[in-house]
């Protein structure tokens, strides 16, 4: 009982009381880059996304879905994230669906960093196998994907650009290849994304003191964008289009956030009114650093 409510006083410590930045999960240089909403994470350190939760209104209905992921740091460079979510469908017309997608499994290799410029780059490698509920929209078949992964902070601008140094950006471009032999299905698909962050701890920190108080000092106010694109097959040139304003906040071990979903093309608002979804992670190196913080092999 000891041990579990030590536990339960670390977490909430964690969380709550924060009273510097002595951040070490996620840097490359001087850059804390944190764990995006929908975008991929260039990193490979060992993370728990404890929720991942979205709720989308649309025309036909309501979704409910809540992912998790693990993400382990295999060795110095190579990292394994195994990721699930849970679906819940609500139409308007027709019965409720709940279940689970195809898992993901994916592995990810930094193949370059740089701590002067603030850059990562990662190159991954994913296989979702069909172990997933079809009438949540889960496919029948294995699907691959190859993908590179990156992140740019933007400290090593001039000094008259100094209050644009706090900005970074965290991207990825990933291929799916979809093994089917439906000739209606569709067989590769194009997803990329992008993320836009102010860091106000970097503003105090490495720019200028402007007097921020706890816990707002530790925020990184942040913009997504989400493409996906249709390669080949009957829907090729289908694009959907979302963008997530919204809010991270960063403590010693933890992060939590908040965005809003937003349609901005046609094709994503015949299936997207409006939505929310937020992230709640757990930094497993900073956290129990006696089992993450080196890597396993």
């Amino acid at each position: 009982m000891r041990r579990y409510r030590s536990i339960f006083l670390t977490l909430i410590c964690s969380i709550f009381i924060s009273p510097n930045f002595s951040f070490a999960h996620g840097l490359v240089g001087k850059r804390l880059f944190v764990e995006p909403i929908a975008t991929e994470d260039a990193n490979i350190f060992s993370e728990y996304d404890v929720v991942v939760p979205s709720y989308i209104i649309g025309d036909e209905g309501k979704e409910l879905a809540l992912g998790s992921s693990l993400t382990l740091r295999l060795t110095e460079n190579l990292g394994l994230e195994i990721a699930g979510e849970w679906v819940s469908i609500n139409p308007d017309l027709g019965e409720k669906e709940t279940g689970f997608q195809n898992p993901e499994l994916t592995l990810k290799y930094v193949a370059y960093t740089s701590p002067v410029h603030e850059s990562i780059a990662t190159v991954a490698l994913s296989v979702e196998p069909p172990l997933g509920k079809e009438e949540i929209g889960a496919d029948d078949f294995y699907a691959f994907g190859t993908g590179l992964f990156y992140g740019k902070g933007f400290g090593d601008l001039p000094e008259s650009l100094m209050y644009l140094r706090p900005l970074m950006i965290q991207g990825d471009v990933t291929v799916h290849h979809h093994l089917t032999r439906d000739p209606g299905e569709t067989t590769n698909s194009l997803s990329y994304d992008f993320a836009l962050y102010y860091s106000l701890p970097y503003l105090q920190q490495f720019v200028k003191d402007v007097g921020i108080p706890a816990p707002l000092n530790r925020l990184f106010p942040m913009v997504e964008f989400n493409f996906q694109q249709v390669l080949n097959g009957p829907e090729l040139g289908h694009r959907e289009a979302l963008m997530r304003p919204g809010l991270i906040w960063v403590g010693k071990s933890t992060q939590v956030g908040v965005a809003a979903v937003i349609p901005i093309n046609g094709s994503s608002r015949e299936e997207t009114d409006i939505g929310v979804a937020g992230i709640f992670s757990l930094y497993l190196d900073d956290l129990f650093p006696k089992q993450f913080k080196d890597p396993i092999f």
